[in-house]
Formats: structure tokens, C-alpha cells, sequence
């Protein structure tokens, strides 16, 4: 729960502009929970870079293509990964971190999980 609730302040002091893209949630991500290895103003690749280097895996063609929406599923996948990671449970596959097996999708993940998926891609979504 504690990282939903940090993940959505996160998304308002961010503060994006228009509907949120891919390049949007790396920046929040790499920025609220990693500053002091970004810096204070990252650019999108450098937090994607990071990002990925860590497991929580963004697609670089998504980040660069403006135009690329977040969807649901990827939402889901980057606050799952990113609770594996701080928890110490994650595990790698072809260097991002993998969907525990008890679960058939991230969206389902993090339901098992209680974290407040649901309302935190609401607020996502609604930061336009």
C-alpha cells in the first residue's frame, strides 16, 4: 500500500501535461524513488536507462514515440515490478524483473497484492 500511495504522489508533484506517455512514468518513477542515482532533472532516456538496469523494464521505442499511451497491463507491470524490487523478492528473466507465478497477469499481481491499482491508473490517466 505504501507504494501506491508514494507512487501516486509521485504522479502529482510530476505533474504531468498531457495524457501521461510512457516517457511521463519513467521520469516520475526514476525521479521520486531513485533521485539520488538520476539526479534532479533526468532526461527520459537516462531514467529509462536506469530503470531498465535495475529490472523495471520500458520499452525504448515506446519512451520515444510520443504518441505511445501507457496502457493498463504496462501500468500494472512497472508498479509491480518496482514493489518486487524494493521488496527484495524480485527475479530476473532476460533482465527485467518477472511476474511471480501466482499471478496471470501484472493487473492481477498487484490486485493479490492490495495495492490500489485500480485507483492509482485512474489518477494516472486523469493527470491530462
Amino acid at each position: 500500500m505504501f507504494l501506491a500511495v508514494a507512487l501516486f504522489s509521485g504522479l502529482v508533484i510530476y505533474g504531468a501535461e498531457a495524457a501521461p506517455t510512457y516517457s511521463d512514468l519513467s521520469v516520475m518513477l526514476a525521479k521520486k524513488y531513485f533521485k539520488n542515482y538520476v539526479g534532479r532533472n533526468p532526461s527520459p532516456a537516462k531514467c529509462v536507462a536506469f530503470l531498465n538496469s535495475k529490472g523495471v523494464c520500458f520499452s525504448l521505442f515506446d519512451v520515444m514515440d510520443p504518441k505511445a499511451k501507457v496502457t493498463k497491463e504496462d501500468f500494472a507491470r512497472v508498479v509491480g515490478q518496482s514493489r518486487l524490487l524494493f521488496s527484495g523478492e524480485a527475479e530476473l528473466e532476460n533482465g527485467c524483473i518477472k511476474m511471480p507465478s501466482e499471478a496471470k497477469s501484472w493487473i492481477d499481481y498487484c490486485l493479490l497484492n492490495d495495492i490500489s491499482f485500480r485507483q492509482l491508473w485512474d489518477k494516472f490517466r486523469s493527470s491530462d
